[in-house]
């Protein structure tokens, strides 16, 4: 089940609402990113990319340059979160406590 919080924000200027909208455009290829170096160090090393490494690759990008220091890694760190849960799952399954075809690779 996904919940999701929809929030209207009323009464912007123009300039406010394109700011908003480039800044959400922004954090959404940092996660990208993310999500992108993770899951090519697991193809090739078969292990998970930790939020250090990943943080140490990003932090010169210009996505991440774009955003204020603690977006960027809140962000890097939703995606580690996001990692972390999905292996915990796979040592679950490896031990029969969960089915592999449910274990969904962010």
């Amino acid at each position: 089940m996904h919940l999701t919080v929809k929030q209207q924000v009323k009464h912007l200027s123009k300039e406010d609402y394109k700011t908003i909208k480039e800044l959400c455009h922004i954090a959404k290829n940092l996660a990208n990113e993310a999500i992108y170096n993770v899951r090519q160090y697991y193809f090739a090393e078969g292990e998970f990319l930790k939020y250090e490494k990943n943080y140490t690759l990003l932090k010169n990008s210009p996505n991440y340059k774009l955003l204020n220091s603690n977006m960027a890694q809140q962000i890097l760190k939703e995606v580690d979160g996001s990692f972390k849960s999905f292996f915990g799952l796979i040592k679950l399954a490896k031990q029969d406590r969960y089915a592999f075809k449910d274990c969904k690779l962010p």
